[in-house]
């Protein structure tokens, strides 16, 4: 089966049982989506091939694109140096709508896992894009003019792709909804009393920033007034994450380990009204990238000594103890939001409180977050289902401080992290610590994550999988084991249900024991949907017979596990780990 948008949202999460039979319907065989294509749809007719992908002389350049690959990061070369960061991306529809020869010549289902933005950059998708954007450009002599004026965060729309960029229609769908709901900087200051009036930086208009690099959907690279290049983080589909991490990095006491405070806030006047808000904020930025790559990259030269890794186990272990002991938690622990500075010092960074991958999460979260996300798919007509005491047993928090979920008192931020804001302060610590058992494990085995996903592609993919060991010294492998002790079964090659994963092989899906099966068959089709059904139908069941543990009953989560604290004093306690 080939990756698409459609596909691995509906996959990989236990929704999928929810959409089982509607992804069925789409995907049949008879649609032409499956199976080998007609003549006139094939990819060996001449008519339905893209003649030319050369962009030598393109004038845009793709930087990059959002998950499953079908928002692109598309940059106006004739634009630069002075473009602002806009943040206009360029939407085309879902790989299961592209004709089957397009999708072939275009590598479209190939880039879908991809997160390099080089890699995504020279796949035939981009290329071919570039193209249709200069050719919309040669028709319009006006529209780099236009697109210089949208509003923050609008949207430019091919809705069909075709062989001929000259079919190709560009729509730009303005999107005033982020200039109207900022706030001011004013309003910021008089909602925030806890910031002093010392803390706050000074502010910079949008326009006086200047483009280099969109690094992903929310982070630009950018040059700043004083002309050093800095890190633009900005509201995407959420202003009040963008406004709460703000908030976090006034408040938070400074930390050697912890991402410093902005550099400025971010303003713009709006294009409707005229009121000026804040759209963003100037971040340091740490040149070396994330742990995400460097780790498998450093592993792979050997020029990774395990007193390196310590240190950097002990820098994050560092880094949430002060956190916990500034009375909040961090739920986004993983390689990627781990940076490093000019000195190979780790940095914590991203601080919007969304949550972590399912891979990530100690089982109080995991199962939680699969009954929110089981609740958010549900039809509301639907009275009954097989999920009712499920999602019965997941609504209640764990704490009086949290009973606002499912009420409207709850904030977008509780909304949105329900699993991590339901739980006691201290049962917070204990998933921390649960992750940062998985951390050390992706450290010292010199990984890009926790274990392979449909969904993600890395420069370097993961060669194995927690908790199978076979770099990390025993002493490590100790305290690993003790921040994870709720994993069933250590001797288990990999976090999965009883029966066969679904893996992701290139750009296509298989079951794990069955990669050779042919391609592109309704035999195949139908195994590989029946693998995901029972795979999140075993996952529900676990969630479910969770709710009968002593520890639901209590609250009294991880108390197998260790304080971050503790963590961090066996890291340091730590003579010699080569």
């Amino acid at each position: 089966m080939e990756l698409s948008h459609l596909i691995v949202d509906a996959v990989w999460r236990p929704s999928f049982v929810l959409k089982y039979h509607e992804l069925q319907n789409h995907l049949h065989p008879s649609s032409s989506r499956i199976g080998p294509p007609s003549w006139h749809r094939s990819f060996l007719n001449p008519r339905n091939r893209v003649d030319n992908l050369d962009t030598t002389s393109s004038r845009w350049r793709v930087d990059g694109a959002t998950i499953c690959g079908n928002c692109i990061y598309a940059i106006p070369l004739d634009l630069l140096p002075d473009l602002p960061p806009l943040r206009i991306l360029l939407y085309v529809a879902d790989q299961t709508e592209y004709p089957t020869a397009l999708r072939e010549g275009l590598d479209a289902c190939a880039g879908v896992p991809l997160r390099d933005g080089k890699a995504i950059s020279q796949l035939g998708l981009a290329k071919h894009l570039c193209r249709a954007l200069d050719h919309h450009c040669a028709r319009d002599p006006n529209f780099l003019q236009q697109y210089r004026q949208l509003p923050f965060g609008s949207r430019l729309v091919f809705e069909d792709l075709t062989p001929d960029v000259a079919d190709m229609r560009l729509d730009i769908e303005r999107d005033y909804d982020i200039e109207l709901n900022m706030e001011t900087f004013q309003s910021l200051q008089q909602s925030w009393p806890d910031v002093s009036s010392d803390a706050w930086p000074p502010t910079v208009d949008i326009y006086d920033l200047r483009l280099i690099q969109q690094l992903n959907e929310a982070i630009s690279l950018v040059e700043a007034p004083s002309h050093q290049s800095v890190i633009f983080k900005a509201a995407t589909k959420s202003l009040h994450h963008m406004y709460h991490e703000l908030h976090f990095l006034l408040t938070c006491p400074p930390h050697p380990h912890v991402m410093p405070r902005p550099l400025a806030v971010v303003t713009k006047k709006s294009a409707f009204g005229g009121k000026v808000g804040v759209v963003g904020f100037l971040l340091h930025h740490f040149k070396a990238g994330s742990l995400r790559d460097i780790l498998p990259a450093r592993q792979r030269a050997r020029t990774l000594p395990n007193s390196l890794k310590l240190r950097w186990g002990r820098q994050v272990a560092s880094a949430l103890v002060h956190l916990n002991r500034a009375g909040t938690f961090y739920s986004d622990l993983r390689p990627d939001n781990v940076l490093l500075d000019s000195e190979d010092n780790a940095i914590l960074c991203d601080f919007e409180q969304r949550g972590n991958w399912y891979e990530w999460c100690a089982p109080e979260i995991l199962y939680r977050q699969y009954a929110e996300n089981i609740r958010s798919r549900l039809p509301e007509r639907v009275i009954s289902s097989p999920f009712d005491r499920m999602l019965k047993g997941y609504t209640n928090p764990h704490t009086l401080a949290t009973s606002t979920c499912y009420t409207s008192a709850e904030t977008p931020i509780e909304a949105r992290n329900r699993a991590w804001f339901a739980l006691p302060t201290i049962a917070q610590e204990k998933a921390a610590v649960y992750s940062l058992g998985l951390l050390l494990y992706t450290i010292f085995e010199g990984l890009s994550n926790v274990q392979r996903n449909v969904a993600n592609q890395f420069p370097i993919e993961p060669d194995l999988e927690f908790p199978t060991i076979r770099r990390t010294p025993d002493a490590v492998e100790k305290i690993i084991k003790q921040c994870t002790s709720d994993v069933p079964d250590w001797q288990a090659i990999g976090l999965q249900s009883e029966s066969s994963r679904v893996v992701r092989v290139g750009s296509l899906l298989y079951p794990e024991a069955q990669t050779d099966l042919p391609r592109d068959t309704r035999e195949t089709f139908d195994t590989i949907m029946t693998s995901f059904l029972n795979f999140w139908r075993i996952e529900l069941a676990r969630a479910e017979k969770f709710l009968d543990s002593p520890e639901w009953e209590t609250g009294d989560f991880g108390t197998n596990r260790p304080r971050l604290y503790e963590v961090l004093e066996a890291l340091e306690n730590l003579s010699d780990v080569d």
